[in-house]
């Protein structure tokens, strides 16, 4: 099978993933999927948001443990939990098909550092994806924030603010969060300590927004499946106008000597009506004596 056909075969894909998204829609609880790369706390983070302290619902570990995109219906919402990307190609669709469901992005970053050139490039894609509606989506949440040290938690934050402002031309809302923090604040039970964390800001954030998107949400995903569908039906006939092309090129030689077999059978046939009718000529003129 050549590239066209494989290529071809995943925009068949494409289009199923599609349809069956647009059945999966028909819930009105807005979607949240966690991304980000591998380790980065994404699975932690939503077991604290969705009340998991001591029993996590999302798989957490030394060694990443997210293949698949799970969900989980909260009362207000519906928390996607992705598998890290840019280390495994099965890994990262699964995270790109999360991102397509996703109604807000929680954007994960674990410090120390800035965000590399993958990260950025994962920004990129985002804004490929949900174009200018994603500065209404998108939550940038800077995790690990017990790993802080004398500090220089607010001089990576205010770094790596200035590279999404450059990469997407707006700077999101962001939060600082440590879900170690909060679940030893619940187990303690000391409010401060779990106010501390930066999880309960950050769920009642989600729920303003939750809230906030509710009336046009039916609308909002109707046109992301439109847009994609367009896209879609685009590259198709792209792809198949290509692959005709590729026919005809391949087809041009037999049917340049195709053509000059037919000329040459057509001279022949010419020769031999002609010859035909001399050869009557001549019956007639015998039969004549």
């Amino acid at each position: 099978m050549d590239q066209a056909e494989l290529y071809i075969d995943a925009l068949e894909v494409e289009c199923k993933r599609l349809q069956q998204q647009h059945i999966e829609g028909a819930s009105l609880k807005p979607r949240i999927a966690a991304w980000g790369v591998v380790k980065a706390g994404k699975s932690s983070l939503l077991n604290m948001l969705s009340g998991h302290i001591q029993q996590e619902y999302f798989a957490t570990g030394a060694v990443r443990t997210t293949r698949i995109n799970q969900q989980l219906e909260l009362e207000h919402y519906v928390l996607v939990d992705t598998p890290g990307l840019g280390i495994d190609q099965s890994d990262s669709r699964q995270a790109m098909e999360g991102l397509e469901i996703a109604d807000i992005v929680l954007f994960v970053h674990a410090p120390p550092g800035e965000l590399d050139e993958e990260q950025v490039n994962l920004l990129l894609k985002l804004r490929d994806v949900h174009g200018d509606a994603l500065e209404q989506r998108l939550v940038f949440v800077f995790s690990l924030l017990d790993l802080d040290q004398d500090g220089a938690m607010a001089q990576v934050r205010e770094r790596i603010e200035g590279q999404v402002l450059r990469c997407l031309g707006f700077q999101p809302t962001c939060f600082e969060v440590s879900s170690r923090r909060y679940q030893r604040g619940v187990e303690l039970s000391r409010e401060g300590m779990q106010a501390k964390s930066g999880i309960p800001g950050l769920a009642l954030h989600l729920d303003q927004m939750s809230s906030e998107m509710a009336p046009s949400l039916a609308a909002a995903r109707q046109q992301r499946l439109v847009e994609r569908r367009e896209e879609l039906s685009a590259a198709l006939d792209q792809a198949i106008e290509q692959e005709q092309v590729q026919i005809q090129k391949l087809c041009a030689p037999y049917a340049r000597t195709a053509t000059a077999f037919i000329e040459l059978m057509s001279s022949v046939q010419s020769s031999f009506s002609a010859k035909t009718a001399e050869i009557r000529t001549a019956r007639e003129k015998l039969n004549s004596l």
